[in-house]
């Protein structure tokens, strides 16, 4: 079984002076982690709320978060497809983040995290989503999932 982690860290072709990172740890194969790198920019980039965001005077950050949100789903929807009938049925955790002028807005799937050092600590930027945690439980299981151990 192989396991991969991918990454990106590139300027954002629709917003120059916006960076888009991003690591994926592939589970079960790296069909997903690779999939996930190929296809969340342009996914992002193609969400309404990221065509909100770039019109916006102000820049509104929250806009992105949803963006995130959006693309995420959207993505999920693009691998199950992708893979379906075929011998792939790898998965990937993800954390992303966008530098902005002004901000850095990160959204993660999994148990993938985001921190910033600075000159004396370390700062969460995002949570994991791991199955033990009360409230993430719950949502799997009012998603039609199970958790098993």
């Amino acid at each position: 079984m192989t396991f991969k982690d991918t990454h990106i860290a590139k300027v954002i072709p629709s917003l120059p002076d916006h960076v888009f990172l991003a690591v994926f740890d592939g589970h079960g194969g790296a069909g997903a982690a690779e999939y996930a790198e190929s296809r969340l920019l342009e996914v992002l980039e193609n969400s309404k709320e990221w065509i909100d965001y770039r019109s916006d005077p102000e820049k509104d950050p929250r806009l992105l978060g949803e963006a995130f949100i959006n693309a995420f789903i959207e993505l999920d929807a693009l691998l199950r497809s992708h893979q379906k009938g075929g011998s792939d049925s790898s998965g990937c955790t993800a954390v992303t983040c966008i530098v902005t002028p002004q901000y850095y807005v990160c959204a993660n799937i999994g148990d993938s995290r985001c921190v910033l050092g600075t000159a004396n600590e370390t700062v969460p930027l995002s949570s994991d989503h791991k199955p033990s945690d009360e409230e993430e439980e719950k949502r799997v299981l009012n998603a039609g999932g199970k958790v098993n151990w």
